[in-house]
C-alpha cells in the first residue's frame, strides 16, 4: 500500500502552472514583510517621503527661489552704493614714561582687565560726545531753516461744505478745540525741533560708524560707511584724530584738576604744619622742656650719658679690682713686675751672685768672708725687689681704689638724674603727642609739595597711548551692497521658501502618494504597481494596449507582476471572475481591466472583458468599437440579443460593450439577466472574466455589481485619489459586506514607486516603452494569434462577430 504525501504536489498543474503553489502563504509573508517595517515608519521621520515630496514639486521650489532671487537682485540695484573706508589705530595699556620720578607700580590685573580697558577706549570712541565733536569739526550738519508757523486766524475753522449747518458747526469747533490742547501739549517748543534734527542726524552718523577690535592684538579699525568714498576717508581719519586729541585733553584736564587740588591741600597742610609748631612751643616753654631735636630733652640726654659714663667707670673698676687680685697673690709674677726693668736687673745679679756662692761654696767654708759678703748682697738684692714689688703693688691698688670711687661718684649722679628723667617724662607725655602730629604734618606738606612738581612737570608732556597705525584711504569699489552676498542670500530664502512650500503643498495634498501607504493604512495588499505611461508621438491609442503590442515595455511587466499577484490572491488562484473599479473617473480602473485581460489571454486563457460602466463605457473608445449595442441591450431583455460577444484582434480576448446609456442602470444590474450572463459566458469556455466596473463613489451601481461579483480590483490613482474619497470608498464596501482583494496604483511616477520601482532593474525609465519592432514575440506556428491591424490613425481595427453586423 503506497503511502500519501501531506502534501502532495497536484499532478497536472492547471492553468496557472508551478505559479500556483503556496499562494496563500506567499502572499501573507509579502503582506508580514512589507507591513512591519511601514508600521515601524510611522513612528520616525521618512527622510525618503520628504525627498520624494522635493522631487515632485522640484518646479515650485525652482519657481520660488527664482522668484526670491530676481527680488534680491533689483532690491540690490535700487540700493545706494556705501563705501566703507577704515583708520587703524593702536590702544597701547599705558603711555611710556617721559620722566623716571613716577613711583607708581604696574600692577598686572590680567587678561580681563586688559579687555576691560580695551573695551572701554572702543566705546569712548563710538560716544555721542566724540560724533558731536566731529560732526562739528567738519560741518556736517546743517541745520535747515525753520518753518513758517501756520496762521493762527482762521487756520482752523471748519471746512466749507460745514457752513450753514450749526449741528456740525459745534461739533467741528469741539474737534478743533481738542485738537489744538492735545497738539499743545505734544508737540514740541520752537527750540526743540532744532535739538530732534540735530540727534537724528547724531544718530545716523553713529550707525554709519562702527569701531570693531582686531582679536589677538591691542588693533582697533574705525569703520565708515558712506555714499562719498572721499567722505567717508575724511570721516575715519577725522574721528582718530579727534579721539587721540580729546584723549590728551582729558589727561591735560586731570593734570589741571590735580594740580588745583594739590595746592588746595598744601595751603590747608601748611596752615596745620604751622599751627603745630605754635602749639608745641608753647608747650615746651610752659612745663620748663629743654627740647633737642632729635636727641630729645636735656635731661634725657644728660641720664644718657651719665649711664654710659657709669658703664665705663664700672668695667674700669672691674678690670682694676681683678689686676690688684692677682698682684696681690702672687706680686712678683705679676705682669708689672715681670716687665719692670729694676726687678729685672736685680733678678739678674742675684742670679749671678747665687751662681758664684754655690761655686765657691765647695772651696770655701760659709764663715768665709767672702762667702759671708756675698750672703749680704743677695739679701740686699731680695731686699730691693721686694721693695719694688711692694711699689707696683701699691700702684695697682691706687688705680683700683680711684676706679671704685669714680663708680660711685657715678652711680649717684645716674640715680640722681633718673628721678630727674622721670619727671620730664611724666610732663612731656602731650608733648610727644604733639611731635608726632607735626611730624606727621610736615611729611604729608613735603610730599604734597614733591607730588605738586611731579604734576607741573606731567602737564606739559602730552604722551599719549593711542596712536595711528594707518590712515583711511578712499575705496575705489563699493562695500554694500553686496550683490554675490545678497543674490546668495535671495537662492538660499527661495530654496528654503520653495522646500517649505513643497512640503506645505505635501502636506496639504490628501492623494495618495506612495505605494507603502496602500497597506499601511488601509490593510489591504498591493497588487500592481503601474507606472506612468505617457503614448508616442504620432499615436493615439490607448495606453493599454501597451501590454499587447509592447509587451517588454516597462507598462506591460508592471500589468504582468498584477497578474502574477492575482494567481497568488487565492488558494485556488485567479480568480475566475473580478471586478475593477474605483473611486471616480480618471483613476485608470478602465485601463487596469484592459490590460488585465489582455495579459490573462496571453497565458492561453479564453477572457471576456465587460464593460459595466454603463453610465460613461469607454471600453469601446479604446477599442475602436461601436457601442451601439451591449450589455446595457442584454440587461434590458432584448431579444436581439446575438453577436454582443465580440472578438478583438487579441488572441483569446472577446469583449462586451457597455451599450446605450439605459434610464436606471441600477435596476438592470440587480437583475437576474447578469448572473444568467456571467454562468453563460463561463458555459461557452471562457476560463476568466473580467469586469470594467463603474466607479463607487456617487452612485449605487458597483455596490450592486460587487454583490453579485464578490472579487474586487480596486484602482487608485497615485497623486490624484483622495484619501478620503479611498476612505469613504471602503466603508460603502464594508457596509455592503464586501471587502477588495487588494489595491492597484496608477499613474505611479518615480516619486510614487517606493519599494517597487521596475526601473531599477529594467534600466529604462517609466515613460520609456521604446522596443524595436523585432524584438516584439511572434505567434507561435499554428496558432490564432494574430497582429493588430492598425488604422491610418493609429488605432485598433477590431474583428467583430459576422452575426453582429
Amino acid at each position: 500500500m503506497a503511502t500519501t504525501d501531506p502534501h502532495p504536489l497536484p499532478a497536472a498543474p492547471g492553468p496557472m502552472g508551478a505559479l500556483a503553489l503556496r499562494r496563500e502563504d506567499a502572499l501573507s509573508e509579502l503582506m508580514a514583510a512589507r507591513g512591519e517595517p511601514a508600521a515601524r515608519a510611522e513612528d520616525r521621520i521618512d527622510l525618503k517621503t520628504i525627498w520624494r515630496a522635493w522631487i515632485k514639486h522640484k518646479w515650485t521650489i525652482v519657481g520660488i527661489a527664482a522668484l526670491c532671487t530676481l527680488a534680491a537682485s533689483v532690491y540690490t540695484l535700487q540700493i545706494t552704493p556705501q563705501y566703507k573706508s577704515a583708520a587703524l589705530l593702536q590702544i597701547d595699556r599705558a603711555a611710556q614714561k617721559v620722566v623716571g620720578f613716577n613711583a607708581e607700580v604696574e600692577v598686572d590685573e590680567g587678561p580681563l582687565a586688559d579687555q576691560l580697558q580695551l573695551r572701554t577706549q572702543i566705546e569712548l570712541i563710538k560716544s555721542r560726545s566724540l560724533a558731536e565733536r566731529v560732526i562739528d569739526e567738519m560741518g556736517l550738519y546743517k541745520p535747515a531753516a525753520p518753518a513758517t508757523a501756520p496762521a493762527q486766524a482762521g487756520g482752523h475753522g471748519p471746512p466749507a461744505w460745514a457752513s450753514g449747518f450749526e449741528p456740525v458747526d459745534k461739533a467741528v469747533a469741539f474737534v478743533g478745540a481738542g485738537w489744538n490742547q492735545l497738539r499743545e501739549r505734544i508737540a514740541p517748543t520752537p527750540a526743540e525741533p532744532v535739538t530732534l534734527s540735530r540727534t537724528a542726524a547724531v544718530a545716523r552718523f553713529q550707525q554709519a560708524v562702527s569701531v570693531e577690535p582686531i582679536r589677538n592684538s591691542r588693533l582697533v579699525e574705525i569703520r565708515v560707511l558712506n555714499a562719498d568714498p572721499e567722505l567717508a576717508a575724511r570721516i575715519a581719519n577725522t574721528m582718530a584724530r579727534t579721539f587721540i586729541a580729546t584723549n590728551i585733553e582729558r589727561k591735560l584736564h586731570s593734570s589741571i584738576y590735580a594740580r588745583e587740588y594739590l595746592e588746595e591741600q598744601i595751603r590747608q597742610t601748611k596752615t596745620k604744619l604751622e599751627e603745630s609748631e605754635r602749639v608745641i612751643n608753647q608747650y615746651a616753654k610752659k612745663n620748663e622742656i629743654l627740647n633737642l631735636g632729635d636727641k630729645g630733652s636735656a635731661t634725657t640726654q644728660t641720664f644718657v650719658d651719665f649711664s654710659a659714663a657709669l658703664a665705663k667707670a664700672e668695667q674700669d673698676r672691674i678690670r682694676a679690682e681683678t689686676q690688684y687680685n692677682q698682684v696681690r697673690l702672687n706680686p712678683e709674677s705679676a705682669p708689672q713686675a715681670v716687665v719692670n726693668e729694676a726687678i729685672r736687673a736685680y733678678k739678674e745679679q742675684r742670679a749671678r751672685l747665687e751662681a758664684e756662692y754655690a761655686r765657691n761654696q765647695s772651696i770655701f767654708k760659709p764663715d768665709y768672708p767672702a762667702m759671708v759678703a756675698a750672703r749680704a748682697q743677695i739679701a740686699e738684692l731680695d731686699a730691693r725687689i721686694k721693695t719694688e714689688v711692694n711699689n707696683i703693688l701699691s700702684s695697682i691698688q691706687g688705680q683700683y681704689l680711684a676706679a671704685k670711687k669714680a663708680e660711685d661718684q657715678l652711680r649717684s649722679k645716674v640715680a640722681g638724674s633718673r628721678s630727674e628723667v622721670l619727671s620730664v617724662q611724666d610732663r612731656s607725655v602731650d608733648m610727644n603727642l604733639l611731635s608726632r602730629e607735626l611730624d606727621t604734618n610736615r611729611q604729608v606738606y613735603d610730599s604734597l609739595l614733591q607730588r605738586l612738581k611731579e604734576v607741573n612737570v606731567m602737564a606739559g608732556i602730552t604722551t599719549n597711548n593711542v596712536s595711528i597705525v594707518d590712515e583711511a584711504s578712499a575705496p575705489l569699489f563699493p562695500a554694500n551692497p553686496n550683490v554675490k552676498v545678497n543674490v546668495g542670500l535671495g537662492v538660499m530664502l527661495g530654496l528654503f521658501l520653495g522646500m517649505l512650500a513643497a512640503l506645505l503643498r505635501e502636506q496639504l495634498d490628501d492623494s495618495v502618494k506612495n505605494a507603502n501607504e496602500i497597506e499601511a493604512k488601509y490593510h489591504l495588499p498591493l497588487l500592481g504597481l503601474i507606472p506612468f505611461t505617457r503614448p508616442e508621438r504620432g499615436r493615439k491609442e490607448p495606453v493599454a494596449l501597451l501590454a499587447h503590442r509592447e509587451p517588454r515595455s516597462t507598462f506591460a511587466e508592471s500589468y504582468r507582476s498584477m497578474r502574477t499577484a492575482l494567481q497568488f490572491s487565492t488558494a485556488e488562484g485567479a480568480p475566475q471572475r473580478f471586478m475593477v473599479t474605483s473611486c471616480g473617473k480618471g483613476e485608470g480602473k478602465t485601463t487596469t481591466a484592459l490590460a488585465l485581460a489582455i495579459n490573462f489571454a496571453q497565458l492561453g486563457q479564453k477572457v471576456l472583458l465587460i464593460d459595466a460602466d454603463m453610465r460613461k463605457g469607454w471600453v469601446h473608445k479604446m477599442l475602436g468599437m461601436s457601442n451601439e449595442r451591449g450589455l446595457s441591450n442584454l440587461l434590458s431583455g432584448d431579444h436581439h440579443s446575438d453577436g454582443l460577444i465580440r472578438e478583438t484582434a487579441v488572441t483569446n480576448l472577446a469583449v462586451i460593450t457597455a451599450g446605450p446609456v439605459p434610464p436606471d442602470p441600477v435596476e438592470l444590474l440587480m437583475g437576474p439577466r447578469l448572473g444568467l450572463l456571467l454562468e453563460k459566458a463561463q458555459a461557452m469556455g471562457y476560463d476568466q472574466i473580467v469586469i470594467d466596473g463603474p466607479p463607487l463613489l456617487g452612485i449605487a451601481d458597483a455596490i450592486v455589481l460587487g454583490n453579485q461579483i464578490q472579487n474586487i480590483v480596486f484602482a487608485v490613482k497615485a497623486g490624484g485619489t483622495r484619501k478620503d474619497s479611498i476612505k469613504d470608498a471602503l466603508r460603502r464596501l464594508r457596509n455592503a459586506g464586501l471587502a477588495p482583494m487588494g489595491m492597484v496604483l496608477t499613474h505611479a511616477r518615480n516619486e510614487h514607486a517606493g519599494d517597487y520601482a521596475y526601473a531599477a532593474y529594467y534600466g529604462s525609465g517609466y515613460s520609456d516603452r521604446r522596443t524595436s519592432r523585432a524584438a516584439r514575440p511572434t505567434p507561435a506556428p499554428g496558432s490564432n494569434a494574430q497582429p493588430l491591424p492598425l488604422t491610418a490613425s493609429g488605432r485598433i481595427e477590431p474583428t467583430l462577430d459576422p452575426s453582429s453586423a
